[in-house]
This record gives structure tokens, sequence and C-alpha cells, in this order.
């Protein structure tokens, strides 16, 4: 009898630590449309959930639903927002008008390295943006890699060049900057383009080398022009009820982990990535200048007029345009042209 009662007790104890053990294991699920062997992928969002894993003592992992697996590009903020995904990995860019101040880092010619801009976009978010991201948890923020002017059959050696093309473009700020010199934007999600670069339906793509190569359109692109034009904020957040359900030590150790140094370590993995890119594209044939620094001057000098009135329509938005601004400017170390 004793022998039966000490079975049972030690029965319990293992299901009772069998099940504890199962309760303990955090197993997410991050939406991306990126592919299975993205940058982000493989050097920030799974590293990242070795440190959880580490720093919590529960077992902690995210799979990866990678190449849209959930969903088109532009739903994957909702993702997250609506508890489709527990994490979502979205461009901000692909819900136009929504982010509003934050978009102040995809002006033209306002990038200058992926790490100090994705920086300058948490500090910026952590003193203004809050509201615009009220439906998530945000874990960082970033941006890839400077977008520049990839096209099929024509070299671009001065603006000149740039007249009547029709050129991919998801940044309206940029599309103005485009506008400027003569070309016709077009908007498109990145993961259309290659067929469109392929058939003739547009003539060129903006896009970081990163972006380029991870999409495959060094094969259909011959030309790089190299302007640093703009580049686009991205995001990881996550559900916010399922944040609260985590334990108690997750929860301790992903806000540990998250912000500012995972914002400059996602951004510094994209400045990277953009410098193997680049070699990998010029190994397959890209024929890559600069344009004369007269014109580049120029054109960034028309376009800071682009920065004016992205000021002025926040302010009529009641939002405090003019200030983000300055500090954005002030952040990456701009001077307004004179």
């Amino acid at each position: 009898m004793r022998k039966f009662l000490l079975f049972l007790v030690t029965a319990a104890v293992i299901a009772v630590f069998a099940l504890t053990a199962s309760a303990a294991e955090v197993n997410l699920k991050l939406a991306s449309f990126m592919a299975p062997n993205h940058v982000q992928h493989k050097e920030v969002i799974e590293p990242w959930a070795k440190a959880i894993a580490k720093a919590s003592g529960v077992d902690f992992k995210v799979t990866i639903f990678a190449a849209g697996a959930l969903g088109k590009p532009p739903e994957h903020y909702d993702m997250a927002a609506k508890g489709i995904a527990d994490l979502s990995f979205p461009i901000l860019a692909y819900s136009p008008g929504r982010f509003r101040l934050s978009s102040v880092f995809e002006l033209p010619f306002m990038f200058t390295t992926a790490e100090q801009t994705s920086a300058a976009l948490w500090k910026i978010y952590e003193k203004y943006l809050q509201d615009e991201f009220k439906d998530v948890k945000v874990l960082w923020l970033f941006q890839h890699g400077p977008a520049h002017i990839f096209t099929t059959k024509k070299q671009i050696k001065t603006l000149g060049d740039m007249k009547g093309l029709k050129m991919r473009c998801t940044n309206p700020f940029a599309n103005g900057a485009l506008k400027v010199v003569g070309a016709v934007p077009v908007f498109m999600p990145v993961p259309e383009v290659y067929p469109a670069l392929e058939r003739g339906v547009i003539d060129g793509t903006t896009i970081s080398y990163e972006g380029l190569v991870a999409f495959k359109q060094e094969g259909v692109t011959h030309y790089a022009a190299e302007v640093t034009l703009y580049s686009l904020n991205m995001a990881i957040v996550m559900n916010k009820k399922k944040f609260d359900s985590l334990p108690e030590a997750v929860k301790k150790a992903i806000d540990a982990n998250s912000g500012l140094v995972m914002s400059q370590k996602a951004g510094k993995a994209f400045d990277v990535a953009e410098i193997k890119a680049k070699e990998i594209a010029v190994k397959k044939g890209m024929k890559a200048n600069t344009l004369p620094v007269e014109e580049l001057v120029m054109w960034k000098t028309e376009s800071q007029a682009v920065w004016d009135k992205w000021a002025s329509d926040m302010e009529a938005k009641g939002l405090p345009g003019k200030a983000v601004l300055a500090e954005a400017m002030n952040l990456l170390g701009h001077r307004k042209a004179k």
C-alpha cells in the first residue's frame, strides 16, 4: 500500500512538472513577407529569440512564416494588431497615411546610414510616435539601406536621363523628388517588381542593393545610379494581448532586449548586407555610377521643398511636424540648404 501511494505521489509530481514545462514553452508566430533566408531573419530575429530564451530561462522560440505565407505585404502590421500573428515585420509605407509623423525619415535625402537613421527613428518614436503605434507593442524600428535608381535599358548619367522613365517607388515623398527630375513614379509592392521589370511594364526601380538582390531583381536590371534617395521605415511589432499573456520572466527579457539597441542592430545588419549585395550585383554585370556632384546638390536642394510641405501638412493635421522635422534633422546632422 505504501509503495502504491508513493507511486501515485511520484506520478502526480511528474505530471505537474510536465504540465509546467509544457506551459513554460513559448513559441511565437511571426509574419514576414521577406524570404526565409533574409538578413533580418537570420542575423537579427533568430539571435534575438535565443537571447530571450537565455535571459528568461524559458524555452522561447519564434517561428517565422516567411515570403508572405500569412498574407500580402500591406496586411502585415494588422496581422500583429489583430492577433492573426503574434509578431509581424511590416514596411510602414505600405499603409499610406497611417504612420504620419514617423514618415519624416522617409523624406527624400533624409537617410544617412541604416544604423544611424534607425536609432533616430526609435528616439523620435519614444518622444512623439506612441499614438501612431497604439494598436501594438513596438519591439524595434529600423530602416533598410539607401534606395538607389536601377534601370533595365538606360544608364542614368545625368538628371535629364530620368525624364519620362517609369520608376517603381513605394515612397510617396520620394515620388515628389522623382517628379522633380521628370520621372513617372509607379507604386508597386516589392514582390511584384521582378515581373514588371522583366516585361517592360516599368523602366526601373528605386530600392537598396540588398533589396535588389534579396528579390532577384539584379537579374533584370543592368544599371545603377547611386543617389541615396530614401529609405523606408520597418518594424517588429507584437500583439499586445499575446505579450500580456507571456510568463513574467519572458516579458522582462523582451523589454530588456528591445528598443534602441535592437533598432541599431537591425539597421547595422542592413548596412553590412548592403555592401555584400552590391558586390553580388556588380559581379553579375551591374554597371554602377554616381551622378555629378553639382546635379545631386541641385536635386537635394529642390527636394527640400518636400520637407517643408511635409511639415506644413503635419501642422495642418494638428501634429508637431515642424518640431519632429527639426529634431530628425538634428539627429542625422542635416542642415537646410540655403
